[in-house]
């Protein structure tokens, strides 16, 4: 363990299980060290009952211009946030949206311990939710997979994320993955072209989701099914 993550003494625990009711994060950096790195933009999903209630995206201003690496990664310009709010009034309404939920993520621990440091240097507070990795539990049920980034797992599972790197979209495409995990218990094999789903009227986004051709094997026997599902009934 490193110093750093030791004095993290306020850290929510490592949970391994399938809550009914959490918050998908996501953020988006200038790089990887929350001490010489910054958040340009968080994004969260509220699920109640499996079903998205709310959600919250921020752009954020940090103190250095964004370079030209993390543009190309991410999408985001300089001109996109240069009237963003400051990281103080983002974290501050983010706390407030998730409140004290179980969140969840991709790499969700990197997500955590940079909000967790940013959290006590901006607003001396503690970030101390309990969390769940998807990328853990995807390695426990598809081992097979050649690596664990959000985009494979995500073609894993027939997928479709058509905005990677931000936020929000990367919330959607985690939350379909993840509920696409609880689903089926055992591996999966998915293959099919998508369809586009739009979204509920008030998000006024859309989203790549999933129409997939499953094929699993229990006990030794194949059972091939189809699953056509939209985010709300």
């Amino acid at each position: 363990m490193s110093t750093r993550e030791a004095m993290r003494a306020y850290k929510g625990q490592h949970l391994v299980e399938f809550p009914n009711d959490y918050v998908i994060i996501d953020i988006e950096t200038t790089g990887f060290n929350p001490k010489f790195c910054e958040i340009i933009e968080i994004g969260a999903v509220r699920v109640c009952d499996d079903k998205i209630t709310s959600i919250f995206q921020s752009m954020v201003r940090p103190k250095n211009p964004i370079n030209s690496y993390i543009t190309n990664l991410t999408g985001i310009t300089n001109n996109m946030i240069a009237d963003a709010n400051p990281i103080e009034a983002v974290l501050d309404s983010f706390l407030s949206f998730i409140g004290d939920t179980v969140l969840v993520g991709h790499n969700v621990n990197s997500d955590i311990n940079f909000l967790y440091d940013y959290c006590e240097m901006y607003l001396s507070s503690h970030l101390s939710n309990d969390f769940i990795d998807i990328r853990e539990l995807f390695r426990e049920q598809q081992s097979s997979a050649l690596n664990h980034k959000l985009a494979t797992m995500c073609e894993k599972c027939a997928i479709q994320n058509t905005n990677t790197h931000r936020a929000l979209t990367d919330c959607l495409a985690a939350y379909n993955l993840y509920h696409s995990l609880k689903m089926h218990d055992g591996p999966i094999a998915c293959v099919e072209e998508l369809d586009t789903l739009n979204l509920a009227s008030e998000f006024k986004i859309k989203h790549s989701p999933y129409k997939r051709k499953c094929h699993r094997k229990e006990a030794g026997v194949d059972k091939s099914f189809r699953v056509s599902r939209a985010l709300y009934p």
